[in-house]
């Protein structure tokens, strides 16, 4: 795994835009799209969840139904956006807020709504 400067390190689930990813690594912040980590259609449970406990990463996703209501054993961290028409610059911009606005990822709690902090 690359070392990162700031510790955060995100999946970027389905439904988020593959170009917050790139906004994202530009700032020097870890991203990966559930696209190119996995595959097209992985499952949430079955594989999403595991991958990002297994690499210590935070799912950022839309899928509030199906990820809103996980235990926080379940993740390694979670960030939910309701707004789900918000274009890629501006959910990378408001992950970036957020990150600046935690000293580091140990003060993250584990579970965040993005829409405020766009």
């Amino acid at each position: 795994m690359p070392p990162e400067m700031s510790g955060w390190r995100f999946l970027l689930d389905e439904n988020i835009d593959p170009k917050t990813a790139t906004y994202l690594e530009k700032e020097g912040i870890y991203a990966e799209h559930v696209r190119d980590a996995l595959w097209q259609g992985a499952d949430d449970e079955a594989d999403v969840l595991p991958y990002a406990r297994d690499h210590e990463l935070i799912i950022v996703t839309s899928d509030v139904k199906d990820f809103g209501g996980l235990s926080p054993e379940a993740h390694a961290g979670l960030v939910l956006l309701y707004d789900d028409t918000m274009p890629a610059y501006q959910v990378a911009a408001g992950l970036i807020t957020m990150t600046d606005a935690y000293q580091s990822r140990n003060s993250f709690g584990g579970r965040e709504e993005l829409d405020p902090w766009v």
